[in-house]
């Protein structure tokens, strides 16, 4: 079996139901936050900010979509029925868990699924579609990606300059990376490159090839620049999609 097979078996184990069955279900979890703020921000920013301490959750302009993401672990193609709201409008969520620690990634999705369910109605239902899966893999010669020294706060943000787009990374991680290459490349984009770590990197590419413009497409500047690659096929993914949600009343 390939790596990326077994990649993608794992995926879908993982994203299965407890019982290994795909089910009909709402997002229910037996962690559930202590107290919870959620009001909508129509400041009309792009980016969104997230911030975990010690028994505390802000979550800043992020769309009702973004926090099924986070909730599922999963990204765009594999969450389907949502309705054009659920990526239009923008909330500011702070959660206050009642622990002494930061919740990581892993650890806070049951608190966000539970939230989900409880504010915002959430149900759902898992399908088997295939998507286009792109693996992003280590080039031939090596990864070029140098580890982060020294201070500096977190921070992956794409530019724009013209037809090109520029990805600035202070202490840049694999996992933020496959999303913004989901978003570009319009398709599951599966982190197999095996690296772990935060790192500082600058990527450059020229985002329409059909203009005159000289500069490498995204696939092209990953190899060149990174030294990192992308693997393409079609495969069968576990897709969670959307059957009911609403908006929660503003408190």
């Amino acid at each position: 079996m390939s790596r990326l097979s077994m990649k993608l078996l794992a995926i879908a184990i993982v994203m299965l139901p407890p019982g290994g069955h795909i089910r009909e279900g709402a997002a229910q979890s037996a962690a559930t936050f202590d107290a919870i703020s959620i009001k909508p921000n129509r400041n009309g920013a792009a980016a969104s900010d997230t911030n975990t301490t010690p028994g505390r959750l802000s979550l800043i302009n992020v769309t009702p979509k973004s926090l099924v993401w986070r909730a599922f672990g999963l990204l765009d193609p594999q969450v389907a029925g949502a309705p054009d709201w659920m990526s239009s409008e923008r909330y500011d969520v702070i959660a206050v868990t009642g622990g002494a620690d930061a919740l990581s990634d892993k650890e806070r999705q049951p608190f966000l699924r539970a939230m989900l369910a409880d504010r915002w109605q959430f149900r759902f239902h898992w399908e088997t579609k295939n998507l286009r899966v792109y693996s992003l893999v280590g080039a031939k010669n090596g990864s070029k990606l140098v580890p982060h020294t020294g201070p500096g706060e977190y921070s992956m943000k794409i530019e724009a300059a013209a037809v090109r787009l520029i990805l600035r990374s202070t202490k840049g991680n694999m996992r933020r990376l496959v999303e913004i290459l989901t978003g570009q490349m319009r398709g599951l984009v599966i982190n197999d490159t095996g690296l772990s770590g935060e790192y500082d990197f600058t990527l450059e590419w020229t985002q329409d090839q059909n203009v005159d413009v000289a500069g490498p497409s995204l696939v092209t500047a990953l190899q060149e620049q990174l030294g990192l690659r992308l693997e393409s096929a079609r495969k069968p993914m576990p897709v969670l999609v959307i059957d009911h949600i609403e908006r929660p009343s503003e408190n």
